[in-house]
């Protein structure tokens, strides 16, 4: 199996991405999904109360509020859920190994140094403005947050310089469907 990373800035289109592969029949992994599953374990929990005593009871708005204005609340934290998020990565690996492609998404797979379990990774872009738009749409909106993340992220630009394929998703679906069709033919040539 290929393993490809998606990854991107905030509200780029990673997720909408993934979701279209995953409809196309395609194997996926996503990263955000993987953590909050993660999170649901009460064991777990326990741990990051210990690790974070200052969010006082497991929450994960006052979590995101600490780790996104506390640099060394967001390392801990970091350094105690990526072990466990490889781990749950090259199970999805693994367990699709007879596949031709596997994606995952991973918003910080630069930052985190990720790059290392995939054989290519595609970076999803489009302008600041459509990413605010989109941004903003979400229940979850915090602007505060929202200029935190880009804050610690990589550049888009860095992103895709660093990127084996770059997807544009300012676009309209048709244009969008053609980029990801050309990506998968290209994919297809290097099994």
């Amino acid at each position: 199996m290929l393993a490809i990373g998606i990854t991107g800035s905030y509200a780029a289109g990673k997720t909408f991405m993934l979701d279209y592969l995953a409809e196309k029949g395609y194997k996926t992994f996503c990263a955000d999904r993987c953590i909050k599953e993660l999170y649901q374990d009460v064991v777990l929990q326990t741990q990051i109360l210990k690790l974070l005593p200052e969010i006082e009871s497991f929450n994960i708005g006052k979590m995101s509020n600490l780790i996104y204005n506390n640099d060394l609340a967001r390392k801990k934290l970091q350094n105690f859920i990526y072990p466990l998020l490889i781990d749950k990565l090259i199970l999805f690996k693994k367990e699709n190994a007879n596949s031709k492609f596997g994606f995952a998404e991973i918003p910080l797979l630069y930052e985190a140094k990720f790059d290392k379990y995939f054989d290519f990774v595609v970076t999803i872009y489009c302008s600041e403005e459509i990413r605010m738009q989109r941004a903003i749409t979400r229940s979850s909106f915090d602007i505060e947050i929202y200029n935190k993340i880009k804050e610690i992220q990589l550049s888009q630009e860095s992103k895709i310089a660093k990127a084996d394929f770059a997807i544009n998703s300012g676009v309209d679906m048709l244009d969008l469907e053609k980029q990801i069709a050309k990506l998968i033919k290209d994919l297809e040539c290097r099994v």
